[in-house]
């Protein structure tokens, strides 16, 4: 599948309490109006090998859990060691680093992949996100934002 921008942001989650950490990351992006991103939402690590087409710049979002409290935020560069150190959403039948390898492999990976992760507590059905988690959904927006040059949104600008 081809994409209007080289930059895709994929956020992983399920509907079940914090795992919607990655899908909100991505609304918050997607909110943005950036016409030099592209933003989808997967529910497991291996939709994204369908959406690689044409992009050089990865950026993923999931929930994540082994290196911090609840609300952490994390960052990693592919390829990096740490991550299957992580333990990622329990909803994902493949985890998110296999599956990057499958993809570095296929020759289907781009240049430049990064990962950010949110610690969460809690993923039953039902149930909202955490206050703790929520918090960190919006610092990781923001930063994915500022790194791409995203522009800010026009309620964030009018605070004065």
């Amino acid at each position: 599948m081809k994409h209007q921008s080289q930059i895709l942001v994929i956020g992983i989650g399920s509907p079940h309490g914090d795992d919607q950490v990655g899908w909100e990351i991505a609304k918050q992006i997607q909110d943005r109006d950036s016409k030099f991103v592209d933003v989808r939402l997967a529910r497991t690590p291996d939709d994204l090998l369908d959406w690689l087409e044409g992009i050089k710049q990865l950026v993923i979002c999931d929930a994540c859990q082994g290196a911090g409290d609840v609300g952490t935020h994390h960052h990693w560069k592919w390829p990096s060691d740490q991550l299957e150190t992580m333990t990622w959403s329990g909803t994902h039948h493949v985890s998110l680093p296999s599956v990057l390898a499958l993809a570095e492999q296929l020759g289907r990976l781009p240049t430049l992949v990064q990962i950010w992760g949110v610690e969460i507590e809690q993923t039953q059905p039902g149930d909202s996100m955490s206050e703790s988690v929520k918090a960190g959904t919006t610092v990781v927006a923001k930063t994915i934002c500022q790194d791409l040059s995203i522009p800010t949104k026009k309620s964030e600008t009018q605070h004065a």
